[in-house]
């Protein structure tokens, strides 16, 4: 599959993070519904370091963990493989590729030593994106579509929210991100 040009690729990572922005406001509606839909789906909640009073979440995926904080998401493979690791960090607004194979600590992003090309930036999130889509069909076939149209509806309300893509298009963009389909397009032209 042809990869798309660099200035396509700028694009596309400035939409992967305007989508996790909305993302990481939904992963807290999840934290907060009844039963804790993270922890439902396998993560484990652990005290989170260099923050006091919050959690991170943890799960394992394809050797390697993801980690999910109010100030970033990742994942971080066990060993140095093929496949670079990936970290959005909310207030940044940004994502980096790395070859880090421990989650940072929130709020210490040592993001010099990921400076890597945008090609290999949109694999770590192409990468990231396979995992996203996995977690938002589950969140869907559990709680139905409706539940994540509520978590919209909310963040649209947010005097400083950027509404992105509403669920069910967010999700055909998250896989389509993630099998690198080469009719992708940025995210305000995105239909299915």
């Amino acid at each position: 599959m042809p990869t798309p040009k660099p200035i396509q690729q700028r694009g596309l990572l400035n939409d992967l993070h305007r989508g996790l922005s909305q993302q990481m406001f939904f992963w807290g509606r999840d934290v907060m519904s009844s039963g804790n839909l993270l922890i439902q789906h396998g993560f484990q909640r652990l005290p989170s370091p260099g923050h006091q009073g919050t959690s991170c979440y943890r799960k394992s995926w394809h050797e390697g963990v993801i980690e999910l904080h109010g100030h970033c998401a990742g994942w971080y493979p066990d060993a140095p493989c093929g496949i670079p690791g990936f970290m959005f960090v909310r207030t940044r607004r940004s994502s980096y590729a790395h070859h880090q194979n421990t989650p940072v600590i929130p709020g210490y992003y040592h993001t010099h030593q990921s400076q890597v090309s945008l090609e290999t930036q949109m694999h770590a999130g192409r990468n990231f994106s396979t995992w996203l889509a996995e977690y938002e069909t589950w969140i869907i076939r559990q709680m139905g579509l409706e539940y994540r149209e509520q978590c919209f509806a909310m963040f649209c309300k947010l005097p400083t929210s950027k509404p992105w893509l509403p669920p069910q298009l967010a999700l055909h963009w998250w896989q389509s991100l993630a099998t690198n389909d080469a009719r992708l397009g940025r995210a305000k032209h995105f239909s299915i």
